[in-house]
């Protein structure tokens, strides 16, 4: 296991901040995922997805379609959409909100 921090960690050093905090983001959400999975196995383990695939095998037609989701949560979309507000200068977007409250 040290092995594989270690590689993780030089080759981490070596990219640059953006990469970085988006090679963050990425352990955070799979760690969260992780978590996720085993609570939902020892509070439910019976309950996952057994409507999604019931309704599959029922409806031949839709067996392609990955198995219904029942929760999501809110942290897998955390820095989704942050390249969009990279260059945009937090003061300047407010003003002109507000300058269009006026007509």
């Amino acid at each position: 296991m040290d092995m594989i921090i270690n590689k993780i960690y030089h080759n981490l050093e070596r990219l640059p901040y953006q990469y970085q905090t988006q090679v963050l983001d990425f352990v955070e959400y799979l760690t969260f995922k992780n978590e996720q999975k085993s609570v939902s196995k020892k509070d439910c383990p019976r309950q996952s997805n057994d409507a999604g695939h019931r309704l599959a095998q029922e409806m031949p037609a839709y067996n392609h379609l990955p198995a219904l989701q029942t929760r999501r949560s809110i942290l897998e979309l955390r820095g989704l959409g942050k390249h969009v507000w990279q260059n945009v200068s937090v003061k300047d977007y407010i003003n002109a909100e507000r300058d269009s409250w006026n007509g």
